[in-house]
């Protein structure tokens, strides 16, 4: 039965409880406030910590020296996929992307490959499109690491050390309770020290931290070919990683007697994870983090990787050209902020599609 089968009381009468005469309009009133202090409570009273793998992105900017994420501000992703330039051009150009300005705010679009005829564009289009296409995914991959830069030092800063450490809350030597923290805040520290691959605290700090977003930019061209390797191609390695085991693609000059393949991701932006990971708990790279305690110059930087490649020297010689070479340092001024669904109203009016654009 719905609420018109019932008559509707006349103005001024009051429904029965026990002896007590009852104002149904005021009865309403005090359900509905009753409903609404609930719900409020459960949106002010929440986890501190997502259970996600990859926390919810928030808009970051990708050149700050401490990037403190906004809860109030959340972003989902929006997945774009095409295997034809012409599509991403008119997609890039249709959001304003195709002629990016500094300190632009750009959507946090992810990317899942680079187009199929890349290699085809003139040259200097091919690196246009290569860098719009991986600047947005890229700096995804970067507001994930400056969020969890952001809750360790909101952790640090609540963390009671006397008889407490990062060690004995890995080896659970420690409650929580007993550090000030949460069991979600330790999990999030557990998870972490593993994945960074450290127990101490002050490595852990210096090692979960941001890049320029123009160094990645010139390692990712250095080391795709600008979009058109093999490896990129077939399984979205941007930056020529190295997997053992039987996944991954077998280099085609691959010395006799090595066994190492070239990992494969299922995006971009995991590729671009995976290379934020390595740069920053691998020792090879330990002489850029110390570095970046003192800067955040990519032409400083790229001092640290020198063992990316057997070149040595002359590797870090050819990033500082293509740097410098291509003006990269001016998409460090970049942010990551556009709503979503500002841009889906966008596409809409402009009979485009997110997901598929071909």
């Amino acid at each position: 039965m719905t609420d018109s089968d019932y008559p509707a009381p006349g103005r001024g009468s009051y429904h029965q409880f026990g002896r007590l005469a009852v104002d149904p309009e005021l009865t309403r009133f005090v359900v509905r406030l009753v409903l609404f202090l609930f719900v409020l409570a459960v949106i002010l009273v929440r986890p501190p910590l997502s259970d996600d793998t990859h926390p919810v992105i928030d808009p970051l900017a990708a050149n700050s020296d401490l990037l403190i994420p906004n809860d109030n501000d959340k972003h989902e992703l929006l997945l774009v996929e095409a295997r034809e330039c012409a599509s991403i051009i008119d997609f890039l150009a249709t959001l304003d992307l195709w002629e990016m300005e500094v300190e632009q705010p750009l959507p946090p679009l992810v990317f899942t490959a680079f187009p199929d005829d890349l290699d085809e564009l003139e040259v200097s289009i091919r690196k246009r499109l290569f860098l719009h296409t991986l600047a947005p995914t890229a700096m995804v991959a970067l507001a994930e690491v400056a969020h969890e830069r952001a809750e360790l030092l909101r952790l640090i800063g609540r963390m009671e050390f006397n008889g407490c450490s990062l060690a004995k809350l890995v080896a659970a030597k420690v409650a929580p309770r007993d550090c000030g923290l949460e069991p979600l805040e330790q999990e999030f520290l557990v998870d972490l020290s593993t994945r960074y691959r450290t127990e101490n605290l002050d490595v852990l700090l210096n090692r979960v931290d941001v890049l320029p977003l123009s160094l990645i930019l010139a390692q990712a061209a250095m080391e795709s070919a600008w979009g058109t390797s093999r490896f990129v191609q077939e399984g979205n390695n941007i930056f020529g990683i190295w997997t053992w085991g039987s996944e991954g693609m077998v280099p085609a000059n691959r010395t006799p007697g090595m066994t190492h393949r070239v990992a494969a991701y299922d995006s971009l932006l995991d590729s671009v994870r995976a290379y934020l990971l390595m740069i920053n708990r691998v020792s090879a790279y330990s002489t850029l983090r110390e570095i970046r305690r003192e800067t955040r110059d990519p032409l400083a930087l790229i001092n640290g990787l020198r063992y990316y490649s057997e070149k040595r020297e002359l590797y870090v010689a050819d990033l500082g050209r293509i740097i410098r070479g291509n003006r990269l340092q001016r998409y460090d001024g970049l942010t990551l902020a556009l709503n979503p669904a500002e841009i889906k109203e966008q596409l809409a009016r402009e009979s485009l599609r997110l997901t598929r654009l071909d």
